[in-house]
């Protein structure tokens, strides 16, 4: 059914392989295609009640969530084709909403996450879920780039 209405789901791995084997949501994080191991890397976001995927008209658009690093401390990530730009403000809501959920329901003290230097817009969006940026890591992308630790604490 064709209802173009964001529906929220648990995250698979198929949903992820899906998404990272479309064109990426902007063309700076084309760089990072030639690293991605489409079925590896959906199967490893893969983990019970961390993350979540937005889905329109029966395709994954876009799916973010958190992977368990050590004790309470989280990876924050998420993943988009370029179809989510036809609904930027269901996509960033959602997340934004359900980012701060994963957080509490899993009682996790502290989400980090990199964003590559010149993402300006990744930048705007950490920020905007309140993360706090932490520093400049240098030559720490896939392809070499500088990259923003940003990080929440709850």
């Amino acid at each position: 059914m064709m209802d173009n209405i964001l529906h929220i789901v648990p995250y698979t791995a198929q949903h992820g392989q899906f998404i990272l084997s479309q064109q990426m949501n902007h063309k700076v994080l084309e760089a990072d295609r030639h690293y991605i191991n489409v079925d590896g890397d959906a199967k490893n976001l893969e983990q019970d009640h961390l993350a979540f995927t937005g889905i329109v008209n029966d395709q994954a658009i876009f799916a973010a969530g958190m992977k368990m690093i050590w004790g309470q401390v989280a990876e924050g990530w998420v993943i988009a084709t370029s179809e989510m730009w036809k609904h930027p403000l269901g996509v960033a809501k959602a997340i934004k909403k359900d980012f701060a959920r994963v957080a509490k329901e899993n009682n996790i003290t502290r989400v980090q996450t990199s964003i590559r230097a010149d993402f300006k817009e990744g930048l705007r969006f950490a920020e905007w879920l309140g993360l706090e940026e932490e520093g400049l890591m240098k030559k720490f992308g896939f392809d070499g780039s500088d990259q923003y630790m940003y990080a929440r604490i709850f």
